[in-house]
């Protein structure tokens, strides 16, 4: 923003602000401010764009967008600023600055700019607001870095001056020098906005640009300087939000083709593995065909197992285990291996549906919004093993299950989860928490995994001798209480309860060894 125009808009703009509340701040964009004011007394938002020749401050009746998670400057910007009142305003115009003055709390001055970042101040520096000194015409035309000296001397006042006659320029350079304020030009591309360098580029200015200087450019005319920055602010800042927005939403749909792309890739390659493990169910039935021709006790390398056909084929064995152990192992194995198989049907699926609606451009459920919200955020895991006393088991569908064994553990459960997996807990009474992991926010988990879930935490509960309520919700919404000892939680929001008959032998049926 040219230094002799923000000398005009702020003179305007102070006096429209003081005494106003401040209701919240926001930065919509990098570089970009929004500050609500108390409805009364004028346009509710004040906006602001900082960057070096592309600064903006304008009152506004539409704000933009807000980003889902604010930076941390705006955060603490906004806890010392909500609810304070603007008392005054001083402005120093040559450096593009504005103070506003606050009631009582952190910081007495507000100060706002085009060129930085909105910042909170004990006191003013000295000479803030202080009128600046003016050089002749002729020294600005031969002078280049007059303006370090007199920075109101600015690239657009140097530009109009050396497009005048002689004598004319120093009438012009006195009129500037006045501040008359009477007459305000906003200069946009005549094909839209734009944004880049040259003489298309979109200016506002306290005075009219001669002929020769705006080729390509509309003028528009006001006699209100509060008017015309809001004019032109809305007319430069909004479309390139928007760009970025869009920007932005491409860059998130690229993103999630390649992880659509990517787990496809990775799908691949579980599951050929898995469908090596389904394989070992022929091993298996042929073990357990010629089991009873040797010693069931015995331990091998591997074992000629006989076949219908009069052939013989050879088991490769885990000479660790005995015949009966390694059959028993091999059983498992295959349907570990038919479980993720099923499992694989349903992710590529919904893989492959990803995929789709990212070429369409449509975003996956739960990735519409901007930055990620904490809850769509994959914490990083720790192994169970990390966190002792806890026991680990996997439902019938294949699905980790994690179980606290002491208080302590239980609080630390949480440590192993995304804040979308499930928790469960015996209803109106003591009990281990269990953690039931998903793969992604909206995975679905089937009937059977959330019974063998809600069964693990009733086996090891007040409730485990008969039919059990048990609490099932989201790890998000459970949050430890202050001072209530380990493992003492609240549930903000319930997903479920489930009414379960707890089977003595599932612990033992879904108990997984290993973290």
């Amino acid at each position: 923003m040219e230094a002799n125009l923000f000398r005009c808009l702020a003179a305007a703009l102070g006096p429209l602000l003081a005494g106003r509340r401040i209701e919240k701040l926001h930065g919509p964009a990098p570089g970009v401010w929004t500050l609500t004011l108390q409805a009364a007394g004028g346009a509710p938002y004040v906006l602001l764009r900082v960057g070096r020749g592309e600064g903006l401050l304008l009152a506004s009746d539409h704000k933009p967008e807000n980003p889902a998670d604010p930076s941390a400057r705006c955060m603490w910007l906004r806890k010392r600023l909500t609810g304070r009142r603007l008392l005054g305003w001083t402005a120093d115009w040559p450096a593009r600055l504005l103070a506003l003055e606050l009631s009582p709390g952190p910081g007495r001055w507000l100060v706002l700019g085009p060129g930085g970042e909105p910042d909170l101040a004990d006191a003013l520096p000295a000479g803030f607001g202080a009128e600046p000194s003016w050089p002749e015409a002729a020294r600005v035309r031969d002078d280049p870095g007059v303006w370090r000296e007199h920075p109101q001397i600015t690239r657009e006042l140097r530009r109009l001056l050396a497009a005048l006659p002689p004598g004319r320029d120093q009438a012009v350079l006195d009129a500037v020098r006045r501040g008359g304020c009477a007459r305000f030009f906003a200069y946009l591309p005549e094909a839209g906005p734009g944004g880049g360098s040259g003489p298309a580029r979109p200016r506002l200015l306290a005075w009219r640009l001669p002929p020769e200087l705006r080729a390509g450019l509309a003028e528009h005319v006001f006699d209100d300087v509060v008017e015309a920055a809001g004019f032109f602010g809305r007319a430069v800042l909004f479309p390139q939000l928007r760009a970025r927005a869009e920007a932005a939403s491409q860059k998130r749909l690229d993103a999630a083709r390649a992880r659509a792309l990517r787990a496809l890739e990775s799908l691949e390659a579980d599951r050929a593995r898995l469908e090596a493990l389904a394989a070992r169910s022929q091993d298996a039935q042929d073990l357990r065909g010629a089991l009873y021709l040797f010693d069931k006790h015995g331990k091998r390398p591997y074992l000629d197992a006989p076949r219908g056909d009069g052939s013989v084929r050879r088991i490769a064995l885990d000479q660790r285990l005995t015949l009966l152990e390694n059959m028993e192992r091999l059983f498992r194995l295959a349907a570990k291996g038919r479980r993720g198989l099923d499992f694989l049907a349903g992710r590529e699926e919904r893989l492959r549906a990803e995929l789709a609606a990212a070429e369409r451009g449509e975003l996956p459920p739960g990735r519409e919004g901007g930055a990620a919200r904490p809850a769509d955020r994959h914490t990083v895991e720790r192994p169970a093993g990390a966190v002792p006393g806890v026991a680990r088991f996997r439902t019938s569908d294949g699905f980790v299950v994690l179980r606290g064994k002491s208080a302590r553990a239980n609080h630390d459960l949480r440590k192993l989860a995304s804040p979308f997996d499930l928790w469960f807990h015996a209803a109106d009474g003591p009990g281990a928490h269990v953690v039931l992991r998903r793969d992604f926010p909206d995975q679905a988990v089937p009937e059977a995994s959330l019974a063998e879930a809600a069964g693990l935490a009733a086996l090891r509960s007040h409730a485990a001798g008969g039919r059990a309520e048990v609490l099932c919700a989201q790890v998000r919404h459970v949050r430890a209480i202050t001072g209530g000892g380990p493992g003492k939680v609240a549930v903000d929001r319930l997903e479920r309860t489930l009414a379960v008959d707890p089977d003595p032998d599932l612990e033992a049926r879904l108990a997984e060894a290993g973290p």
